[in-house]
């Protein structure tokens, strides 16, 4: 009998330091949020036009758009570095003038701190492909940004992103939206 209540004595204080240990190790330091991510309302929407002088709607090959995104970000080499994935979604409508199948919207994805300086910008080109029949189409791109953070906060940083406009397209953007 006193060897059970040793075994049982034994099992209680292995149980107990694990349950100490498992304690311990989950008062770990939060990580940082991730960094906003954003779309420009004046590069959200474009208009594009066959060659020529003609901008009516005949005119008009297609109408593309940046609806929404989401995604999550994870950070390496004890939090010096911050990569954002997120699944951006791109709409394209097809215009009476389109002679094309696919309509290629070009877009960029810019690095901003707080004061709305640069830190990095890259232009992508979404391929969005029509089917017969199709008139308007949705895709997803998968983006990722790697951002050394040099000291500074992920509340300090935002990704913009925007479509890329002639200034005519940027223009007719702000007129719409008023400004």
């Amino acid at each position: 009998m006193t060897r059970i209540s040793l075994t049982r004595l034994s099992l209680a204080i292995v149980l107990l330091a694990g349950l100490g240990l498992a304690a311990c190790s989950s008062k770990r330091v939060p990580l940082p949020a991730c960094p906003r991510v954003g779309i420009l309302g004046d590069a959200q929407k474009a208009t594009q036009y066959r060659p020529g002088p003609g901008r009516d709607l005949t005119d008009v090959t297609f109408q593309t758009e940046l609806l929404d995104y989401n995604g999550d970000c994870r950070y390496e080499e004890k939090v010096t570095v911050v990569v954002v994935r997120f699944m951006l979604q791109v709409a394209a409508a097809r215009g009476p003038a389109a002679a094309a199948d696919e309509a290629q919207v070009p877009y960029f994805v810019a690095i901003v701190d707080k004061e709305r300086n640069i830190l990095s910008r890259e232009r992508f080109v979404a391929r969005v492909p029509f089917r017969e029949g199709r008139r308007r189409v949705v895709i997803g791109e998968e983006l990722e940004q790697t951002i050394p953070l040099a000291g500074r906060r992920t509340s300090d940083i935002e990704i913009l992103v925007g479509l890329e406009l002639d200034h005519d397209q940027l223009e007719k953007n702000r007129r719409d939206r008023g400004f």
